[in-house]
């Protein structure tokens, strides 16, 4: 993919090129990956009330920046065609549920 000089340049001196949303260092990753894949799983098994319960946790503590809106953007893309490929069984709505409780907490410790 080819990019025009100017983008490149603000890409390299912004320090986005060289940013990993994969990267397990960066504070809360691990929490907000989680529930991207809750978020993923609830997709893919149309239990559209959990799936706007994760997205009502991810946008009221998790950080509004690009490097976690597109980690949770990969991993509930990867959750919901692992769901729907592999063929699965879904969670429970108890289930998913008390993941997202589990979810919330851990990302409220994170992220006050």
């Amino acid at each position: 993919m080819k990019f025009p000089i100017l983008t490149g340049l603000v890409l390299i001196s912004t320090g986005l090129a060289f940013a990993d949303p994969a990267d397990p260092t960066e504070i809360g990753f691990a929490e907000v990956r989680t529930l991207g894949t809750l978020n993923g799983q609830a997709l893919a098994c149309r239990q559209f009330d959990a799936s706007g319960e994760a997205k009502a946790l991810m946008i009221g503590h998790a950080p509004k920046t690009r490097r976690y809106g597109t980690l949770f953007e990969t991993a509930t893309n990867a959750a919901f065609l692992a769901a729907t490929k592999d063929g699965t069984p879904c969670p429970t709505e108890a289930d998913l549920a008390a993941g997202l409780a589990e979810s919330a907490a851990a990302l409220k410790a994170v992220f006050p």
